[in-house]
């Protein structure tokens, strides 16, 4: 495909989709530090009982889950007007930023906390997520499922990259929790707010490189954009839907319903499985490395999953990943009833296989059935649902 970046156009042709996809997925690593919350909590909030509220729990902790789904609908919305690049900028620069000032709102209170560190930071994360997903999918569009398992599983690695990185800069000689699973020790607890302009510094780096690379492809013409992103034939009007049309639509719903039920046990697990394994597990580098090697394993069945829906489809995939997920989901309890840490590696690991396909599944779903160009609103839109989630919470 042409492009008329100045950068990307000195590509070859044939690896230039390749390359682009490439650096969308190190600024979505850059991102990903969502993908690192289960890593960093247990040091978090000891942190803040040590600092700020010695009242406070991983319960609260939940919290720093929640999401600004709104922020993916606007992502989009700023994508359509002015272009992947510069609205990932936009939300790349909040992203950073907000992560470095959590080092002096950690230090202040909780909610100060809530607000830098999860709120609007999410709320610039989000932007950048949708806008590199439109352009991947963009670059590939006879291949949406891979385009869209490539990108998420990006932001997937975030986890393996970021997760090990983080324990051995707070924590590097392995120092263990309490009986009551919080850490104490001062020398540990004082690394905390530095963590975060260290975590802001190096993503800032990583976005600067992957910026010089997020072109957008050139269509010469109309007829050209529709044949390349959608299954309609050339010469047949393309059906372009408003938002009320998406809203009320039974498919839209049905797609809702999905992610809000998946999300519930997908964000419940990334959260917390650090703090209940540090319930009979006492070893933090131990993991530290299950963090970071169940993001490497939910990264490969992003992809995994991103072949598979092109080729099989979406309802039969989700239908098996969702019972799959289920059962894991629920006996996690029994595991930590055997009180056996590679038992509970193996579930982890394998509770993570499940857990990308809804952020696989679902890109592809909204994009065959509302069309690339409704694709940026529909899937901002369909991200309400954590709305819903974070009320369940």
């Amino acid at each position: 495909m042409e492009t008329d970046d100045f950068i990307v156009k000195r590509i070859p042709n044939v690896i230039r989709p390749w390359v682009v996809i490439v650096f969308g997925m190190v600024l979505q690593v850059s991102i990903g530090i969502d993908c690192t919350l289960g890593n960093i909590l247990p040091y978090v909030v000891s942190y803040l009982r040590w600092k700020v509220d010695p009242h406070l729990t991983y319960g609260h902790m939940i919290w720093l889950t929640v999401k600004i789904p709104v922020a993916m609908l606007f992502g989009g919305y700023l994508e359509k007007k002015i272009g992947c690049r510069k609205a990932s900028i936009i939300g790349a620069i909040m992203y950073t930023v907000m992560i470095g000032l959590s080092y002096f709102t950690i230090q202040q209170s909780f909610l100060l906390l809530l607000l830098t560190f999860d709120l609007l930071q999410n709320f610039g994360s989000g932007i950048v997520y949708n806008c590199v997903l439109i352009n991947a999918q963009k670059w590939l569009p006879n291949r949406v499922g891979l385009a869209s398992g490539l990108i998420v599983a990006g932001f997937g690695l975030g986890g393996f990259f970021i997760s090990p990185l983080q324990t051995k800069y707070v924590n590097p000689k392995n120092l263990q929790t309490g009986s009551d699973s919080y850490f104490t020790q001062s020398e540990i607890l004082e690394k905390v707010p530095p963590l975060f302009v260290v975590m802001a510094v190096c993503f800032g780096l990583a976005q600067m490189v992957a910026f010089l690379f997020m072109a957008e492809p050139k269509a010469t013409n109309e007829e050209e954009i529709q044949s390349r992103t959608s299954s309609h034939p050339i010469n047949e009007k393309p059906n372009i839907l408003t938002i009320k049309e998406v809203l009320i639509s039974n498919t839209f719903a049905l797609l809702y319903a999905t992610l809000f039920l998946n999300t519930v046990w997908c964000n419940t697990k990334d959260g917390l499985f650090k703090a209940y394994g540090l319930e009979f597990i006492h070893d933090d580098f131990f993991l530290a490395i299950l963090s970071s090697v169940s993001s490497v394993i939910s990264c490969g069945s992003l992809i995994v999953y991103g072949i598979l829906v092109d080729k099989v489809g979406y309802q039969k995939l989700m239908l098996i990943t969702c019972a799959i997920g289920s059962v894991f989901m629920w006996a996690i309890p029994g595991v930590r009833w055997v009180g056996n840490r590679y038992l509970y590696f193996f579930w982890i690991c394998m509770m993570d296989t499940v857990n990308g396909a809804t952020y696989t599944l679902l890109p592809y779903a909204t994009n065959k059935l509302f069309g690339h160009d409704n694709f940026g609103i529909a899937y901002g839109l369909l991200m309400t649902s954590l709305v819903t989630f974070t009320f369940e919470q």
